[in-house]
């Protein structure tokens, strides 16, 4: 496994970003809250919206750096199948500890993959 974070790995458009609010499943975890649909592939991609709300820009960006890099090291496909995964975090992700980062997001993320429709062709 690649362990950068190519573009291909990564939710772009708006348009692919209201798919996955629109059809995905939502969990929520102590530190963030993830939205998981798939995406018809075997790769996973990731999305994060990070608000004002969570604070200033650069607090903003390190709530980013973080998510992308527990993103990078989580082994895909979950459950064999592709998905595309917008996380949102919350303002507790701060004062976390990194191992209870990769905690949650790993727990959140089972926890939507489990409630999506499974694909019925192999």
């Amino acid at each position: 496994m690649p362990l950068s974070f190519t573009a291909d790995s990564r939710l772009r458009r708006r348009s692919e970003f209201q798919r996955v609010f629109e059809t995905g499943s939502r969990s929520q975890g102590r530190f963030l809250t993830m939205v998981v649909a798939a995406n018809g592939t075997t790769r996973a991609r990731v999305g994060i919206v990070a608000s004002r709300k969570l604070g200033d820009a650069v607090r903003r960006n390190r709530a980013k750096r973080l998510i992308r890099e527990i993103f990078r090291k989580t082994p895909f496909p979950p459950g064999g199948q592709g998905v595309d995964i917008v996380v949102i975090p919350r303002r507790e992700l701060f004062d976390a500890a990194y191992v209870s980062l990769e905690t949650d997001f790993g727990t959140s993320l089972r926890r939507a993959v489990a409630r999506l429709p499974q694909r019925t062709h192999g």
